[in-house]
């Protein structure tokens, strides 16, 4: 896990710019010795694609409502217990190399802790993920309610990042990147899902369902 400064809102996410100078300078080079030029404007083009930084609008404006906090597509909904006994409701999004890598904030909220459980790189889909992966669980607090994101990173290895920042989180507010991986979301029981099973989701975008109201 990366803390760096707080994000901006560049079309390209600045955890690809050293890559970018990277890959247009094999691509100019490339060009000048005529050699191989189409295989490295292939992976420059692939950079940009990878690391791009769309802007988004949540589908609803309601502050109770959770938001996507990855692209990708679900892959389970299930309940599940912690280590206090406590039992959540926890939603996994995976997400492909395909997808943009911009973790976003459920919903408004501040940041309590951030801990890491170093682990092997392998594929989400793996079974042994869950309990042998490199995982980063992030602590949240929302109103009145308590969320975890235990964001675990795939089988490229590449760290995750997160971003530091003074105050709280608005809903659908960039706070990291993940290259490869998943990430689970768990909220109380209560909530009201409105995804299903294989639905595909945007970051900001896509509405998971809605927290219960509390006093």
């Amino acid at each position: 896990m990366r803390n760096v400064l707080y994000t901006t809102t560049q079309p390209i996410a600045k955890e690809g710019w050293n890559r970018l100078v990277l890959t247009g300078m094999f691509l100019l080079l490339s060009y000048a010795l005529s050699w191989l030029t189409w295989l490295f404007f292939l992976l420059f083009a692939w950079t940009l694609f990878s690391y791009r930084n769309p802007e988004r609008l949540a589908d609803e404006d309601d502050a109770r409502a959770l938001i996507a906090p990855i692209d990708g597509r679900i892959t389970s909904i299930a309940k599940t217990t912690l280590e206090n006994g406590q039992e959540m409701l926890r939603i996994v999004i995976q997400k492909s190399l395909f997808d943009v890598g911009l973790i976003r904030a459920p919903l408004a909220m501040n940041v309590l802790a951030t801990t890491s459980r170093f682990g092997l790189f392998m594929p989400s889909s793996n079974a042994l993920s869950t309990l042998l992966g490199e995982q980063n669980i992030v602590t949240c607090q929302a109103q009145n309610e308590r969320l975890y994101m235990v964001c675990s990173i795939g089988s490229w290895g590449t760290p995750i990042t997160f971003y530091r920042k003074e105050g709280s989180f608005k809903a659908t507010e960039r706070m990291g990147f993940l290259k490869d991986g998943e990430i689970a979301v768990l909220v109380s029981l209560d909530a009201r899902i409105k995804v299903v099973l294989n639905d595909t989701v945007k970051a900001g975008q896509s509405v998971l369902g809605y927290l219960a109201y509390k006093d």
